[in-house]
C-alpha cells in the first residue's frame, strides 16, 4: 500500500493544461481519483487557499473537524461530523 499522494499527477496535468489555455484553474476542476470514483460526493477536493471554493466552505462549516490536529500536525484532510435526523435538537435534522 501506498501513502495517498493527493494524486498530484492530476493536479499536475490539469494545471498544466489551464496554464497552456491562459486561465485559472476553476473551483472543482481537479479531482482525484477517489473524488472522482465516490458517487455520492462524499470526498471534495479543492483549494483551501481560496475562501470561496466549496471545499473552503465545507472546512468552516460547524460539522468540520480534523484528526491530530492539537499536536501541529497541520492536516489536509477535514472530516464531516455525522448528522443524526434522531438526534434531539439536531437543526440539520429537520428538513
Amino acid at each position: 500500500m501506498e501513502k495517498c499522494s493527493f494524486c498530484i499527477q492530476r493536479i499536475n496535468r490539469t494545471s498544466r493544461k489551464a496554464k497552456s489555455e491562459g486561465r485559472e484553474l476553476e473551483d472543482g476542476e481537479i479531482q482525484t481519483a477517489c473524488s472522482a470514483a465516490c458517487g455520492t460526493h462524499g470526498i471534495v477536493f479543492g483549494d483551501l487557499n481560496d475562501p470561496e471554493s466549496r471545499v473552503s466552505k465545507l472546512k468552516n462549516h460547524k460539522r468540520a473537524f480534523t484528526l491530530l490536529e492539537q499536536f501541529g500536525t497541520d492536516p489536509n484532510v477535514i472530516y464531516l461530523a455525522k448528522i443524526d435526523p434522531n438526534k434531539k435538537g439536531s437543526e440539520e435534522g429537520h428538513h
